[in-house]
């Protein structure tokens, strides 16, 4: 009976209710926010857990009825405006996926207020899906609405931009992606931009209604240090000036190369890959251990890499950091690279902190490393340019395993004229060395200077 009385008591006890709420947290964080709420009604333990959650998507197309789409939508926007004041805490990010049917155009200066004043929201996306009825309906939001302190993060899309009042005193902001946006004139992008100083990431894929009038885009940033291009339609080109700029990607431009004029010390040597008018990434790697830069290389260049046909990167194959960082850039790309351009960084000065990590990663450039091979046996890349190239033991190393290991396809350019008489005869003498190491099945492949 014992036995039988504590096996009862076991079965009675509320489980669930007595999670700590760190793990309830955890577990709702798998769910959808609808599916978190919907929790709510599990137990009295979970009543209020999902309130404070730290991230929230509100998305109205889970909630309207294609029968009823506008007395669904407008209940819909208010079940939204309700969940962000029903929130507990802060948000770390907010997503919030809306349609503009008439009735609820005026909700949004409530979303955006409420997860940034209230919700002191460091992450805000907003989405705008257009209506049939509403398409040339512009972005009417009020003055200074994404200035609050706590916004460092803003992604826009699928809105007709007519004003930059909304950007005014945006100081805070470090990362700022504009999708689908259209501009009345490139004039109120340039405002946008002139009022977030403070950038760091900026991501564009706009349109301006008025064609190729009131010049090029103007970037005058201190800290931007990544810009991606998706797509600038009817904008007759760029003038970016940001000297801790570190990566360039352009995927598509409706102007020449000579719609770009770039001031960015890190990226200017980057010269040899022609432009035409393709897909095209420029990475100074930095040596930083904890690398804000490269981990939003992953993050936003990924959607870019199937389609991108070249690479300009500079590194300092005497960094192991560097090192594993162009390895882990080289193995995003699955197909294919038309043409890869190497700039070698100055790497003469003697280091001894690094030293003993140099010697640790070695193994990297021995011949015999097959089971490791840089940056791995399936990447292949028809043209390497190589700048800066001092014949140095590990830049003839990695040159090496480039042609041993069959990564270079058609051509290895080695560029030798920035060196005096004396140093570039060593360059020869060590790219001759290089030309004995082709295969015989390597005869398309040519190995020169220039």
């Amino acid at each position: 009976m014992e036995s039988s009385s504590s096996s009862d008591q076991v079965k009675n006890v509320d489980w669930i209710s007595k999670l700590p709420d760190d793990v309830l947290l955890v577990i709702l964080s798998r769910l959808s926010t609808e599916e978190a709420i919907r929790t709510s009604i599990v137990s009295k333990r979970w009543e209020h857990a999902w309130k404070q959650m730290s991230h929230l998507v509100l998305d109205m197309q889970r909630l309207i009825d294609d029968k009823e789409p506008l007395d669904s939508s407008i209940r819909a926007a208010t079940l939204l405006t309700k969940v962000l004041n029903n929130h507990n805490g802060h948000l770390e990010s907010c997503v919030i996926d809306h349609f503009s049917y008439h009735g609820t155009n005026g909700m949004l200066n409530a979303w955006i207020r409420l997860s940034t004043c209230v919700k002191h929201t460091k992450s805000l996306t907003l989405t705008h899906h257009f209506d049939s009825l509403e398409r040339t309906k512009a972005f009417n939001v009020l003055s200074d609405c994404f200035s609050h302190p706590s916004l460092t993060s803003l992604s826009l899309q699928g809105y007709i931009l007519d004003t930059s009042h909304c950007f005014n005193n945006c100081q805070n902001l470090k990362t700022l992606k504009l999708h689908f946006i259209m501009g009345l004139e490139v004039g109120v992008f340039n405002r946008v931009l002139a009022f977030c100083p403070s950038l760091q990431v900026l991501v564009l894929h706009v349109t301006c209604f008025k064609r190729c009038t009131g010049g090029p885009l103007k970037i005058e940033n201190k800290k931007l240090k990544i810009f991606q291009v998706l797509s600038c339609k009817d904008i007759v080109g760029f003038r970016v000036s940001a000297p801790c700029l570190d990566i360039l990607a352009i995927r598509n431009t409706s102007f020449s190369r000579d719609g770009l004029v770039l001031t960015s010390p890190r990226l200017h040597e980057f010269n040899r890959i022609s432009w035409r008018n393709k897909p095209h990434i420029s990475y100074n790697i930095s040596k930083e251990r904890k690398s804000i830069v490269h981990e939003e290389f992953v993050n936003i260049c990924g959607e870019l890499l199937m389609e991108t046909p070249s690479l300009s990167v500079s590194v300092d194959l005497m960094n192991p950091t560097e090192v594993e960082r162009l390895r882990q850039v080289l193995r995003l790309w699955t197909c294919k690279m038309n043409e890869l351009e190497i700039l070698f960084k100055n790497n003469n000065a003697h280091r001894e902190e690094e030293e003993e990590e140099y010697s640790s990663q070695k193994k990297l450039w021995e011949d015999n490393n097959n089971e490791d091979p840089f940056p791995n046996a399936e990447f292949r890349v028809d043209t390497v340019w190589m700048h800066n190239f001092s014949g140095s033991e590990e830049e003839f190393a990695l040159a090496s395993r480039l042609i041993r290991q069959g990564t270079v396809v058609k051509q290895m350019m080695i560029k030798t004229t920035s060196f005096p008489a004396r140093k570039k005869l060593e360059i020869e003498t060590a790219v001759a060395k290089l030309q004995t190491l082709q295969r015989k099945d390597q005869w398309e492949l040519t190995i020169e200077c220039f």
